[in-house]
């Protein structure tokens, strides 16, 4: 009996250990595939576009990002694009993780106006 407290004692903290890096690595495998597809995003965005029509700089940033316990889609996302010098507006596009086959699924895209930045706005 006292044997078996030991075995347990000693094994069970360290299985929740693996057990939690394991979803460590995950989620940073999960984070890695959505930032491979949001630079390959930009590069085709910005692949037609006429590079004098360019930021010095495009960038893309993740202005959303949740985790669900249930259901289809593990995870959700949100990046806006940002590319062109003399033109106020955004790409913002959606994605979602499908749990079952571990990709990244692009499922919505959009045109945004920027609104001009005032003195109010730049404080």
């Amino acid at each position: 009996m006292a044997v078996k407290k030991i075995i347990f004692g000693v094994c069970a903290p360290l299985l929740l250990l693996l057990f939690c890096v394991c979803l460590d690595e995950k989620e940073e495998v999960i984070r890695q595939k959505l930032d491979v597809i949001l630079k390959d995003d930009m590069e085709a965005i910005i692949e037609d576009v006429d590079k004098s029509a360019l930021l010095d700089e495009p960038y893309f940033e993740l202005i959303e990002y949740k985790v669900y316990d249930e259901g289809y889609y593990s995870r959700m996302a949100v990046a806006d694009f940002y590319f062109m010098k003399s033109v106020a507006f955004k790409i913002s596009r959606k994605y979602r993780y499908v749990r079952k086959i571990g990709v990244w699924d692009r499922y919505h895209n959009k045109y945004n106006a920027i609104a001009p930045k005032t003195d109010e706005t730049e404080k």
